[in-house]
C-alpha cells in the first residue's frame, strides 16, 4: 500500500511516539510488524493508546479509499 509507512510515521509523530523497538516480519504476503512505542519516555497512557489507535486506523482506511470517493 503506498504511502503506508508515511501515513504511520505522521500519526505516530502527531502523538508525540518514540518507536524504542520495532520488530519488522512478514507471514507468505502478510506483514507482522510490531512497534513498542513510548512519549517522553514514558509508557503510553491508556488514553493515548486508544487515541492513537483510532487515529492510526483512519489514517490506513483513507488510504483503502479512492481518490475522489
Amino acid at each position: 500500500m503506498p504511502g503506508l509507512l508515511r501515513q504511520i510515521a505522521l500519526t505516530l509523530s502527531n502523538h508525540q511516539c518514540n518507536i524504542e523497538v520495532a520488530l519488522i516480519d512478514t507471514e507468505g504476503e502478510t506483514a507482522i510488524d510490531v512497534f513498542y512505542l513510548t512519549s517522553q519516555g514514558a509508557k503510553l497512557s491508556a488514553e493515548t493508546q486508544q487515541a492513537l489507535a483510532a487515529d492510526l486506523t483512519a489514517a490506513v482506511e483513507e488510504l483503502r479509499m479512492p481518490a475522489g470517493a
